[in-house]
């Protein structure tokens, strides 16, 4: 019999297994009457040679057993019928089966969580054709616009190096580039009969080179991508392709969209390709893009002047696709980067003139800029999330080890009590494989039933996650619906828990005596002092406690960091200060209106009730980009390769007042510094200390290597320090704050390349800011109504892109920090429910197989605190264990740990001191109430419970 015949037989038999049973008494009975014939033409009776095939025979169940067992569909019919007796069994026992799947659910669901976002934000591939052959040059995390360094410094490289590798891409198969940000641009859609005069909204763009799309081996759904004649003259290629969000969500997944026209920042812009769902480029931002413009367009995308001319500014990353070869062969691949390195040491060479100093040469050497695979792209979620999701993701695979420990305890117990039945069924002949195989089936039925239910909890739980990690975001690129990976990683772990938690139980209802089992005093002996049945559950409990202590310490430490992060000294005064975010430059605004637009921001804010002061400025007190720039200090000379940068901020009148940083010495910016007075500058205590040892910083001058605010600049006060960036960071920037009057109204020109004739000078766009401060009386968050009110009654156009609270503002750098110390300290409160819930049921069944031994203590004369402290002493020792294994880990644990602690060592003994007590407490708690039922046994019952 072929194998197809023979599979659909056998399901036909597995099926119909009535007929079949029908078809097999047929069969022995036909067998039976030839039998009889042929003993009878031997000459027996019939009577005795029925008999005597009859004997031969045997039991015709027997020979329909061993003919059935024989078959191939036998095995999944046996299979079949242990799950329908654990599904009776499990239904018996409903408390247990709810507890067992609410323990897997939570864990599994938990696990299946935090799996998926590590799949969305580390481990999906990008999108592409060959994603492994991507690679960066650089990190490609830093952003914005940097001069004054060399060649790839914060991975960043000006528009004409960028061409020349693209033009010339050496051992690489393509080189293309993008802008380092993706500002958002202020659009306006097409009009339509139902919306003629649309409002404009804020969209992320982005700027790429023409081979971009091709170099990433990136299609459009409709349309085409950039091209390299799209990215030839500045200025002259008004084309984009749009992502497949925006084309659904702003143009309602127009079929005709190409070649319609979208006003970007006043420029009309032709649509000439939409990208597929899942794209969203080579750098995966937390809010993602939804335009590609060519580089050419820098200008009318950014609101900027030009950056394409040779010594334009640094605003681009570049990447590029490796050969085959290349991205498996090391040799090869290290071939790739000698001759990038080579690229950039010359292009930093043609930059020094003609002359270079032996030194700068060696240094020029040394230089490098590291290729880095970039086959999930370059995600700035992954940089911030990373770590802080693998740690989690320990966390809750601690946290499923101690429910399977606490159901391994379940099914130990309910595996004793079920001795009796498990005992006759091995007198009857069942075999032990039979009995372990039904007992890890039922395993098995509870874990995929958990982990279904876990599937459940955690798309709810993703949901919640994605939204927090958002921050507010209208649209963030993270699915939260399980795909074939995320539902293998939970049939995964479902299979792998109901092992872990089935294993032992399994066997230990296998080694069950049939004799011993069954006879009278069982129950007694075993219960009164069987140590192998003692010895598993007391060892998983204190599995139980020391994952407990583990997890403990590690969210108390997570807690202290993120309590030491918000209660630090920032420097400013954190109370009633409201934030909000604008662009006049989306508006249309040009430098020469901007002073006039500040002059009203501020009067018509200050005449709003319950509002104390106003300022602007380019960036709040703490932000997490700033303008920084070199500076040289009057009469000071800089030691080589000292670092000589700053963080620049332009603020108007009352800044400080408003911000509540304190003037230390001299005065602030105030109203009358304006563009025709003395050019005056207040920096930090940091800057002074170092620059201006003597303190005689007031009234000294500097000047700053940023042409268009060059001064000098006269100091004519000190504040104090503020942290003007990441919380996390211990040391302090430098600090020169410039009136915002006094920025001067046009670009200085240079020298060496004066204008043309007739040519007006270039607007200085230093004279915008980004950031209206407001210092209110009551609850700031009650003044953004008022706010966004103001500024759309001065200017409807103008975009308010943010308003928040100061609070707000410190709450979304300690983003990662709030997610690890809350969920860390979510799943230790719930590692340690499940670890006091194992530890009742132990000591409870400890207690019930103890009630006979109770009893006769109890009746000899034992007084009731001797027997509260016989139950007691049990789990005191189970928790002293626990904790001497747990503090080992633990003391381990935060070692890996150290790096996202801040202002706490990983053995703060506070923390340790603490989680000891919870543990403590908790083991305490879940053992008195069993001892105290102990101690209440009344002794005539006891005795009688045989």
């Amino acid at each position: 019999m072929n194998p197809l015949t023979n599979l659909i037989h056998g399901l036909k038999s597995l099926f119909a297994k009535r007929r079949t049973d029908r078809e097999l008494d047929e069969e022995l009975q036909s067998y039976l009457e030839a039998s009889v014939a042929d003993k009878q033409r031997s000459g027996l009776s019939r009577h005795a040679a029925r008999y005597a095939a009859k004997v031969e025979i045997g039991s015709a169940g027997s020979v329909k057993h061993q003919v059935w067992s024989s078959r191939w569909e036998s095995t999944l019919d046996s299979l079949f019928q242990d799950l329908r007796l654990s599904i009776r069994s499990l239904a018996k026992s409903p408390g247990f089966t709810l507890v067992a799947l609410l323990s897997l659910a939570l864990g599994i669901g938990a696990n299946t969580a935090i799996f998926t976002l590590i799949h969305q934000v580390l481990l999906r591939n990008l999108p592409v054709q060959h994603p492994e052959q991507i690679v960066n040059f650089g990190n490609g995390y830093s952003s914005g616009v940097a001069g004054g360094i060399d060649l790839g410094d914060f991975g960043m490289f000006p528009n004409y190096f960028a061409r020349q590798l693209e033009a010339d891409p050496g051992p690489f198969q393509g080189i293309a580039s993008y802008g380092s940000f993706s500002d958002k641009v202020s659009l306006r859609l097409p009009p339509s009969d139902s919306t003629p005069n649309a409002p404009a909204i804020l969209v992320p763009a982005t700027l790429v080179s023409g081979n971009y799309f091709r170099v990433l081996g990136a299609e459009p759904m409709i349309g085409r991508a950039l091209t390299p004649a799209d990215d030839n003259t500045p200025g002259a290629s008004p084309v984009i392709v749009i992502s497949h969000h925006f084309w659904r969500q702003s143009l309602s997944a127009d079929p005709a969209v190409l070649g319609k026209t979208l006003s970007i920042n006043g420029t009309a812009f032709s649509i000439v390709g939409v990208m597929p769902p899942a794209f969203f480029g080579l750098k995966q931002e937390l809010e993602p893009v939804d335009l590609w413009a060519p580089v050419s367009m820098q200008a009318q995308v950014l609101k900027q002047p030009s950056f394409l001319n040779r010594d334009g500014p640094y605003f681009l990353h570049i990447f590029g696709r490796v050969s085959a070869q290349a991205a498996s062969n090391p040799s090869i691949a290290a071939q790739s980067q000698n001759w990038l390195d080579q690229q950039i040491r010359n292009g930093i060479r043609a930059n020094e003139g003609t002359v270079i100093a032996p030194a700068r040469e060696q240094e020029i050497l040394r230089h490098t800029v590291q290729i880095e695979l970039a086959v999930h792209g370059v995600s700035t979620l992954r940089r911030q999330f990373g770590g802080p999701l693998m740690t989690l993701m320990v966390v809750v695979a601690l946290v499923l080890l101690i429910a399977c420990a606490n159901l391994a305890n379940f099914l130990l117990a309910r595996a004793a009590s079920r001795q009796r039945e498990i005992a006759t069924r091995l007198a009857l002949g069942s075999s032990r494989g039979r009995i372990v195989r039904q007992s890890l089936v039922e395993t098995l039925l509870l874990s995929l039933a958990g982990g279904a239910t876990g599937l459940v909890l955690a798309f709810a739980a993703t949901r919640a996650l994605i939204a927090f990690v958002s921050q507010g975001a209208a649209f963030v690129a993270i699915d939260p619906s399980p795909d074939l990976t995320v539902l293998a990683f939970t049939l995964g772990v479902s299979l792998l828990t109901a092992f872990l938690f089935g294993i032992a139980p399994a066997f230990a209802v296998a080694r069950t005596g049939a004799a011993f089992s069954l006879s009278s005093n069982a129950r007694t002996a075993q219960g009164a002092g069987g140590r192998s049945a003692r010895f598993w559950p007391r060892a998983l409990v204190t599995a139980q406690v020391m994952l407990s202590l583990v997890l403990l310490v590690g969210s108390g430490l997570f807690l202290r960091t993120l309590n030491n992060l918000e209660n630090q000294d920032y420097g400013f005064e954190r109370s009633n200060l409201l934030l909000a975010e604008i662009n006049a430059k989306l508006a249309g605004y040009k430098p020469s209106q901007a002073p006039a637009l500040h002059q009203a921001i501020i009067e018509r804010l200050s005449a709003l009730p319950g509002v104390r002061s106003v300022a602007l400025s380019l960036t709040p007190p703490i932000s997490g980009g700033n303008w920084t720039s070199s500076f040289k200090p009057q009469g000071y000379t800089p030691a080589p390769k000292e670092n000589m940068v700053a963080v620049l901020n332009r603020v108007s009148g009352q800044y400080f007042e408003t911000a509540g940083i304190r003037i230390i010495a001299g005065r602030a910016i105030n109203p009358d510094d304006s563009l025709t007075s003395i050019k005056v500058a207040v920096i930090n205590e940091t800057l002074a200390r170092h620059f201006y040892p003597h303190g005689d910083a007031v009234g000294r001058t500097l000047s700053i290597d940023t042409s268009s605010v060059a001064g000098p600049w006269r100091i004519v006060g000190i504040t104090r320090d503020t942290r003007s960036g990441d919380p996390r960071q211990t040391n302090t920037d430098r600090m020169i704050y410039m009136p915002l009057a006094q920025m001067p109204a046009f670009e200085p020109v240079d020298p060496d390349h004066p204008l043309p004739a007739g040519a007006a000078p270039e607007e200085n766009q230093n004279r915008f800011i980004s950031t209206v401060l407001v210092r209110t009386t009551g609850d700031p968050a009650k003044a953004a109504a008022g706010l966004r009110t103001v500024i759309a009654q001065i200017d409807p156009n103008l975009p308010v892109l943010k308003v928040q609270t100061i609070h707000d503002a410190i709450d979304s750098f300690m983003t990662r920090d709030t997610l690890v110390s809350r969920l860390t300290g979510i799943f230790s409160l719930l590692a340690l429910v499940l670890a006091a819930i194992g530890l009742y049921g132990v000591m409870s069944y400890s207690v019930v197989r103890r009630t006979s031994e109770i009893g006769i203590r109890l009746a000899l004369g034992a007084q009731t605190g001797t027997v509260l402290w016989m139950v007691l002493r049990e789990s005191l020792v189970l928790l002293a264990v626990g904790v001497g294994l747990g503090l080992p880990l633990a003391l381990a644990s935060t070692q890996v740990i150290r790096g996202q602690l801040y202002g706490l060592s990983p053995l703060d003994p506070i923390t340790f001191a603490a989680a000891i007590a919870i543990v403590a407490a908790m083991t305490l708690i879940a053992a008195w109430l069993p001892a105290r039922l102990a101690s209440k046994v009344d002794p005539m019952v006891a005795l009688r419970c045989d």
